[in-house]
């Protein structure tokens, strides 16, 4: 991939980074204003808006560790940033980069509030299936992993990487 390509490519993931970023802390501020009272029935017993404040990780595990999160989340972004980087400038690694790009808004959203509040704020619940309340950094890192999980299956193959590994070594 040509460098001007790649740097649009760059310049357009900042974007949606700073897009997915803006998304994520107005709509945690809504939460923490207008749902600290009750939360919002949206439909009954399928969806609704709620305010829970998360000190652990995914599902509620690691509750109480901020601090150990908050680290492990920062050095996790730099290494996939990192990652982004190194991947072989190819047109064919431009959905991985894209895939990175998500995960990324979505950890960065996740460790302001970390930083800023000791804990994540979480509004989103889906209540028919009983599934944790989420926010719009989890959407980012979750869609993130799945794609880049199907990417790896079914669009990649070994030889995309050890050209790439050769490349770098």
């Amino acid at each position: 991939m040509e460098r001007k390509v790649f740097i649009r490519d760059c310049l357009f993931h900042m974007f949606l980074i700073a897009l997915v970023l803006v998304a994520d802390q107005l709509t945690k501020l809504w939460a923490r204003t207008s749902l600290a009272e009750a939360p919002i029935i949206v439909w009954e017993n399928v969806f609704s808006f709620r305010l829970i404040y998360n000190t652990g990780a995914s599902f509620g595990i690691f509750q109480g560790r901020t601090m150990a999160l908050t680290v492990f989340s920062i050095v996790g972004m730099l290494a996939i940033g990192a990652f982004y980087f190194f991947l072989p400038r190819e047109k064919k690694m431009r959905p991985m980069r894209l895939t990175l790009a998500m995960i990324i808004a979505g950890g960065i959203g996740n460790i302001i509030d970390r930083i800023a509040f000791g804990k994540v704020t979480d509004m989103l619940s889906f209540d028919l299936i009983n599934f944790p309340v989420f926010n719009v950094a989890d959407i980012g890192v979750t869609c993130g992993a799945i794609v880049m999980c199907v990417l790896w299956l079914f669009y990649y193959k070994d030889e995309d990487f050890t050209k790439w590994k050769k490349s770098n070594s």
